[in-house]
């Protein structure tokens, strides 16, 4: 398996810049596990994304987000209609151990981007995933690891 995921992150959040470290990290473990060494990232950042014509297409997008940067959001649906399509788009919430409750609303904005801009629901992979502790990032990835697999 040769898989390009595009880690596309708001890097004015240091939230956001710390759990997408975690996501590849964890992401990298569960493809060397799998038997799968051939998995690449693109490095993006969430205001100013490379162009679709200088980088490979990415078969899974995943959007990194800090709650401490809820504006960040209004983003995500114009990346993924100027990038052109993915088989997998994934949208994280980074949040401290103690979130705020408007975090989930930031995630569901996050997600209407991605489908608004022409992804099927289906197709999304949403989370809030916590700085600390790694579990909760060990499993989003696995799901999304999971379903990259399936599609």
């Amino acid at each position: 398996m040769r898989e390009t995921i595009s880690i596309i992150v708001d890097y004015e959040s240091p939230l956001a810049r710390r759990v997408a470290g975690d996501i590849w990290s964890c992401l990298s473990r569960a493809a060397l596990e799998a038997g799968h060494a051939r998995v690449a990232a693109l490095w993006e950042s969430l205001e100013a994304p490379g162009s679709p014509e200088s980088s490979p297409q990415a078969g899974v997008r995943v959007f990194v987000l800090g709650q401490d940067r809820p504006e960040a959001v209004d983003r995500v649906g114009a990346v993924v209609a100027r990038s052109g399509e993915a088989r997998l788009h994934g949208v994280v919430v980074a949040v401290p151990e103690q979130p705020s409750p408007l975090s989930g609303a930031l995630l569901y904005q996050g997600v209407e981007g991605v489908t608004r801009s022409g992804a099927r629901a289906g197709d999304v992979l949403p989370a809030l995933v916590p700085v600390a502790p790694l579990t909760e990032c060990e499993a989003y990835t696995a799901r999304l690891f999971e379903r990259l697999q399936k599609v």
